[in-house]
């Protein structure tokens, strides 16, 4: 299957002018004759040539590859093989032979290469490709095993194509099974050939199997089905279904949602604020002086003779299955706690509970976890003092993070009406891990989620450290619920301004298709009241979420501006007004 994104397809259509396809196997004639079908039917002007460093369309019989050659040339595509590009610009192709092709838009089709680190392997390779026998293990090591296009099967050598690494994935998958449970291999049998369906553009199509073709639009109609069958397969990924609920089930189990989504990781696991709140209202009050402040800030304070030190805890369920990251954005999690109430991370200890697995995966998945923790603290310039480890059901890891204060703390009761309030980082991370969870988000935009979570917000802070009356850090009860806080506790009003409160891409599109977290409806059911508006994304909770911090108006301006050198989304999202604690929303002054 040969897929072109709509918008390179605008592209050679809009480029009159040559144009160049560098590689001449199947799919690069195939692509070669669709364009110069299309820019034909469009009345452009140009030539498509093919360029093929040995002989195109090795892979076919001399028949078939005459029959192909001569539909692209019927079309206007012409072929140059044996020789190689040498150097590509905006307007040119030059090739190895010296001669320079004018080229409006330039199009690569490579066929299948190994990647080069495997040289440096120890691995038996054959020009470049993993060698393997019938069970799909290295030749060489066992314990490796290799298919598709980075292998070379050596009992049964055959083309690079799609249809032997699909065929092979059943047995690779038992195979894996096999080895980790001492079972028996199966052996992997190629067939000897398969069926190639070429496009020859115009919704005609070239078919060949077993040395019999044809070439007629019935073919086209069987290509287009095919395809557009695999790839909807792709693009329609079917929905898990949920277990029912047991017959015999335990009082209250019945009140939960049917067909609830799994539960969310990250701080979307989070207890609810409504419950959480009423079992910490019986919490005797401390008779210890040196307890500064307890529960209801971000973390609290102890003094120590003339020190000053807060003390706070999180943990998070697992969203990822690379220990390394998971460790990396728990710790950063964890430190916004410390980071919002203006101290300095001191120390930190680890909590981590890993699912059943044996001694030596616990021993990999430890260090993993202790490289991604430390790496973290030390450049926050806190250390991993200690801490405790157990079996469980899944992956959670949690930090207990110490850290010293210079000045008064950024306590939350402390705002008042004309503050400035700065938010560090965008928000919509909860709906993000929720669409991931569900196969329904972009790759992109996890990815960029991910990296951007795993940094540290330790420059931000210090900047916030001098210049932020009040703070806080936005997680698991969204921007909604600890903004209600702060009010709470300072007595004041604030006024939002919704087109200014930075997102993550992607996530505003996936709420608006309903996609929320799981602590998403308890955040709305206990926040809900004083928040005059219905965007899901201010009840969504936040995984190593950014910190919002009250600032005195006076100095709002130049402090936006350093936080925005080093975290680039901040912005300042609305201000504090008197009255009682309520969220409005209004347009900022500029904008009115």
């Amino acid at each position: 299957i040969t897929t072109i994104s709509p918008s390179v397809a605008r592209a050679w259509n809009a480029a009159d002018g040559d144009i160049v396809v560098i590689g001449g196997g199947i799919g690069g004639l195939e692509l070669a004759m669709a364009m110069a079908q299309a820019r034909r039917r469009n009345g452009a002007t140009g030539h498509v040539t093919v360029i093929e460093a040995e002989r195109a369309l090795r892979d076919l019989g001399l028949r078939e590859r005459d029959k192909l050659l001569r539909e692209a040339v019927s079309l206007g595509v012409a072929l140059r093989e044996g020789v190689r590009v040498t150097e590509i610009t905006a307007d040119s192709v030059t090739l190895s032979d010296g001669a320079t092709l004018p080229s409006a838009f330039t199009v690569g089709v490579g066929g299948a290469r190994p990647h080069r680190w495997l040289e440096s392997t120890g691995l038996a390779l054959t020009d470049g490709f993993v060698d393997v026998g019938a069970t799909l293990q290295a030749r060489n090591d066992a314990n490796i095993f290799a298919v598709g296009d980075c292998a070379h099967l050596t009992h049964a050598p055959r083309p690079k194509a799609g249809v032997y690494a699909v065929r092979a994935a059943p047995v690779l998958a038992h195979n894996l099974e096999a080895a980790l449970t001492r079972g028996v291999l199966r052996r992997f049998w190629p067939q000897r050939d398969y069926l190639k369906l070429i496009s020859l553009g115009d919704k005609r199509a070239f078919g060949q199997k077993w040395g019999v073709s044809a070439s007629a639009p019935w073919v086209w109609r069987w290509k287009d089905r095919i395809d557009r069958r695999f790839m909807d397969r792709l693009n329609d990924l079917p929905a898990m279904p949920q277990p029912p609920v047991p017959r015999r089930a335990a009082d209250g189990a019945r009140d939960l949602p049917q067909g609830a989504q799994p539960l969310c990781g990250g701080c979307g696991a989070k207890v609810g604020a409504d419950p959480l709140a009423k079992a910490l209202a019986k919490l005797p009050a401390s008779s210890d002086a040196a307890v500064l402040t307890g529960p209801g800030d971000d973390a609290a304070v102890v003094a120590m003779g003339e020190t000053r030190q807060v003390i706070t805890t999180d943990q998070l369920r697992a969203f990822c299955l690379d220990p390394v990251l998971m460790a990396e954005i728990t710790t950063h999690h964890a430190l916004g706690d410390v980071w919002a109430m203006g101290a300095r991370p001191q120390a930190a200890l680890l909590t981590v509970t890993l699912p059943p697995m044996s001694p030596r995966l616990s021993e990999t998945w430890m260090e993993e976890i202790l490289t991604g923790t430390t790496g973290a603290l030390n450049a926050a310039g806190a250390t991993l003092v200690g801490g405790h480890s157990a079996l469980g059901a899944e992956l959670s890891i949690g930090l207990t993070v110490t850290g010293l204060l210079d000045d008064e703390a950024s306590r939350q009761d402390r705002a008042e009406p004309g503050d400035a309030l700065i938010l560090t980082r965008p928000v919509g991370s909860g709906v993000l891990f929720a669409a991931e969870m569900a196969g329904r988000a972009r790759g992109g935009d996890i990815a960029a989620l991910w990296h951007r979570l795993a940094q540290s917000q330790s420059d931000a802070a210090a900047v916030l450290r001098g210049a932020a009356r009040a703070a806080t850090d936005i997680t698991g009860f969204g921007l909604a619920g600890h903004l209600s806080t702060l009010l709470r506790a300072s007595g004041c009003a604030a006024e939002l301004w919704g087109d200014r409160i930075p997102v993550y891409a992607g996530a505003r599109e996936l709420a608006g298709r309903g996609v929320q977290s799981t602590l998403a409806p308890s955040n709305r059911t206990a926040f809900g009241a004083v928040v005059e508006s219905d965007d899901p994304l201010l009840f969504d909770p936040q995984t190593a979420g950014g910190l919002l911090a009250a600032v005195p108006a006076d100095r709002a301006a130049e402090t936006l501006a350093a936080v925005r050198e080093v975290e680039a989304d901040a912005a300042q999202i609305g201000v504090l007004v008197a009255g009682a604690p309520r969220i409005s929303f209004g347009v900022a002054p500029e904008d009115r």
